[in-house]
C-alpha cells in the first residue's frame, strides 16, 4: 500500500472517532426515557401551563416525532403547538433524518479503512494510531466545547441554534409550549452528559488504540 493511500485512510479514522461517538450520542440522549429521568429530578423546573402527566407525554411523543416514530399529522394531532413550533420541530427532524443517514455511512467508511490498513503489517502500526488520534481529538473538542457550555451556556446554545437553522426560528417565548416541555436546564444537563459520555468512550478508543500500537511495536 503507497504511503499517501495509507495516510488518507488514517485520517478517515481519525476523523470518524469523533463523529461516529458525537452523534451516536445525540441519538442516545435524543429518547424519552432519558426526558423522564430529567423530569424526576428534585430540582427540575416545573411547567406552567402543564400537569406533570400531560407534560411527559406531549414532550415524549414531540422526541419520537423527530426520531422519525411519529408522522408530522401525528404530531400537529397533538395540538399543543404554534405553527412557529411546528416548523422548528419539523426543521429539526429533518437535521435528525440527516443524523441518521451521516452516522451510518461513517461507520461503514471508517470500519472499511481500519480494515484494510491493519490488514498488511507494515501499515497496522498506523490504524492502530489513527484510532488513538481519534480518540484524543475527541476528547480535546469535547473539553473545549464543555468548557465552553459551562462557562456561557448561553452562548453556546445560541451559537449551536445559530449554525444549524435559519433566521430566529427557534426562539420561543417562556409560555411556548416547547420551552414548558424543554427548559434550559434540559439542555444543559443534556449537553453535560453528552460530553461527559463522549469524552469517556473517547478514552477507551484511545486506550484501544494505544494498546494495540504497543503490541505491534513489540512484535517489529
Amino acid at each position: 500500500m503507497s504511503r499517501p493511500i495509507a495516510n488518507v485512510l488514517a485520517l478517515i479514522i481519525t476523523l470518524g472517532v469523533p463523529i461516529i461517538l458525537i452523534l451516536s450520542n445525540v441519538l442516545l440522549f435524543m429518547n424519552p426515557s432519558w426526558l423522564a429521568y430529567e423530569y424526576s429530578k428534585p430540582n427540575f423546573p416545573k411547567a406552567e401551563l402543564f400537569n406533570d402527566k400531560d407534560r411527559l407525554y406531549f414532550g415524549s411523543e414531540s422526541i419520537e416525532y423527530v426520531r422519525g416514530n411519529r408522522t408530522l399529522d401525528q404530531f400537529k394531532a397533538l395540538g399543543v403547538y404554534q405553527d412557529r413550533e411546528i416548523k422548528h420541530m419539523v426543521d429539526v427532524r429533518v437535521l435528525v433524518d440527516q443524523v441518521k443517514i451521516v452516522l451510518p455511512l461513517t461507520i461503514v467508511i471508517a470500519i472499511i479503512s481500519l480494515v484494510v490498513l491493519a490488514r498488511p503489517s507494515e501499515t497496522r502500526a498506523l490504524a492502530a494510531r489513527s484510532l488513538l488520534n481519534g480518540g484524543i481529538l475527541t476528547i480535546v473538542l469535547f473539553i473545549a466545547v464543555g468548557l465552553f457550555a459551562a462557562v456561557g451556556f448561553n452562548t453556546f446554545f445560541t451559537m449551536f441554534h445559530r449554525i444549524f437553522f435559519t433566521g430566529d426560528s427557534w426562539l420561543f417565548l417562556y409560555t411556548d409550549s416547547l420551552i414548558q416541555y424543554y427548559p434550559l436546564p434540559f439542555w444543559f444537563d443534556t449537553s453535560i452528559a453528552l460530553v461527559s459520555l463522549t469524552i469517556v468512550e473517547a478514552i477507551i478508543v484511545g486506550a484501544i488504540g494505544w494498546s494495540w500500537a504497543k503490541r505491534v511495536a513489540s512484535r517489529q
